[in-house]
């Protein structure tokens, strides 16, 4: 298992099942963003600024902090397109990540929220889904009406259009600042002793036949091979958020 995926790892270069799988595993998340979309240009608004005027920087940066600095095991939007692992990253993962972030913007921040939601088990709020589906349906919006001002010629879709691209530009890049800022307000929660593991994950012991003494029961043998396994299982590695403070009060944390 590879660092960055909060348990589920790297997924496989080309693989559409792996991906509609963590799209449903991160319906069951239960943790809270630190700030939403909304609040998150007043929780830093110098940030903010910054992921505007230089939002490549910023998908690029949160990157390697996302991967402990450590971009060994780094592919192309970590692993969720088709030239995934296909492209050169084991010999310059910088120079890559650099291409990636410059080139594939988009994919480069929606990659680095996924990575995010899935170390530290977070969900998206309402508030959230509705921005990102509106500015997706905006784009989308504003291309169809490119497409049928070129094929119909006519000067009242193409002041449409124009329209609608000024829009969803602005809802663009008003939307992915906030959301990188949201991502450094999240960062900032990350346990400062989360380590990457240094090993893949331990395949289970196996199986072992054990020969029972006349008259045993087989029922005994079975709790004996249980515990035997639990045994041998390795610790899991520590991601995402510290262990808070016992509630006060029985408040009951859902961290």
């Amino acid at each position: 298992m590879q660092y960055g995926g909060g348990g589920y790892g790297q997924r496989q270069p080309g693989a559409p099942k792996a991906r509609v799988v963590m799209a449903e595993a991160r319906k069951s998340y239960v943790n809270k963003w630190q700030t939403d979309l909304m609040g998150a240009p007043c929780a830093n608004p110098g940030f903010c600024l910054y992921a505007a005027c230089c939002n490549v920087c910023v998908a690029y940066s949160h990157r390697k902090e996302i991967m402990f600095n450590d971009l060994t095991n780094y592919t192309c939007c970590n692993g969720d397109t088709c030239i995934s692992g296909r492209c050169g990253e084991k010999s310059c993962p910088e120079f890559c990540l650099c291409v990636e972030a410059f080139c594939c913007f988009p994919s480069a921040v929606a990659t680095n929220r996924f990575m995010i939601q899935d170390e530290m088990r977070v969900e998206n709020t309402p508030c959230d889904n509705f921005l990102i589906g509106f500015m997706l349906c905006l784009n989308q919006l504003a291309c169809i009406f490119r497409v049928a001002a070129m094929i119909s010629q006519n000067d009242d879709i193409e002041r449409a259009a124009d329209i609608l691209d000024c829009m969803a530009d602005v809802t663009y890049c008003s939307v992915c600042a906030c959301m990188q800022t949201q991502h450094q307000e999240q960062l900032k929660m990350r346990n400062p002793n989360a380590r990457p593991p240094t090993q893949g994950v331990m395949q289970p012991p196996a199986p072992q036949v054990i020969h029972l003494p006349p008259g045993a029961q087989p029922a005994g043998a079975m709790q004996f091979q249980q515990q035997h396994y639990q045994q041998q299982q390795p610790p899991a590695p520590t991601y995402g958020y510290s262990q808070p403070p016992p509630p006060q009060g029985g408040a009951q944390y859902r961290y």
